[in-house]
């Protein structure tokens, strides 16, 4: 006897959509406290042609999850964070290896 197929759908894959989601993602994170992570996300690009990423990141205060409430929230905290993530590391002569320590 064969193996019974996956459904897509235990999976969050769509048979129309495929890995999209269903609803459009958020925009912006409803909640304020995340405004640090945000205001990243909006300059990204400008902070890395000024070369000020990495020190915007490393005065960045550390934020909870806590605040995060739905799905759409989390996914959109983990995109901004993958990219700020990604330009930390990539935007300098050098890739960064480690994070400076917060004094």
């Amino acid at each position: 006897m064969l193996p019974q197929i996956p459904k897509p759908e235990d999976y969050d894959v769509s048979p129309v959509l495929g890995f999209l989601p269903t609803e459009l993602p958020l925009e912006v994170l409803p909640d304020t406290y995340y405004t640090p992570w945000e205001t990243i996300a909006k300059n990204l690009q400008g902070l890395i042609l000024s070369r000020r990423m990495r020190g915007v990141v490393e005065r960045l205060p550390i934020l909870s999850t806590e605040h995060l409430r739905s799905e759409p929230e989390w996914r959109r905290a983990y995109s901004i964070l993958a990219f700020i993530s990604h330009a930390y590391i990539w935007s300098g002569d050098r890739p960064m290896e480690v994070c400076r320590q917060r004094l």
